[in-house]
């Protein structure tokens, strides 16, 4: 098995050591899984419109009447807000 040097933050790493002894295992044991985890997730979707959370946040968008001055910044806070009312 080949190794590789990695930087990470002090904090960051400590709560890596953290999980990786609660869950009685090596820290290279817990980052293996974390990467391949992430490597499986990233080929789910080719396209991000592909993803399903992507493609219902533009069809929110679409749905959107807008009404007199455009302000983004306030349609961003009513969907974040919105999706974290559920």
């Amino acid at each position: 098995m080949s190794k590789v040097m990695i930087s990470l933050p002090d904090q960051f790493l400590s709560e890596v050591d953290e999980i990786a002894n609660s869950e009685q295992r090596t820290r290279s044991e817990l980052i293996r899984e974390a990467l391949r985890e992430y490597l499986r997730k990233g080929k789910q979707y080719k396209k991000p419109i592909d993803n399903p959370q992507v493609k219902e946040a533009f069809e929110s968008l679409r749905s959107i009447k807008w009404k007199g001055k455009f302000d983004s910044t306030k349609i961003i806070r009513e969907m974040r807000n919105s999706r974290y009312s559920r």
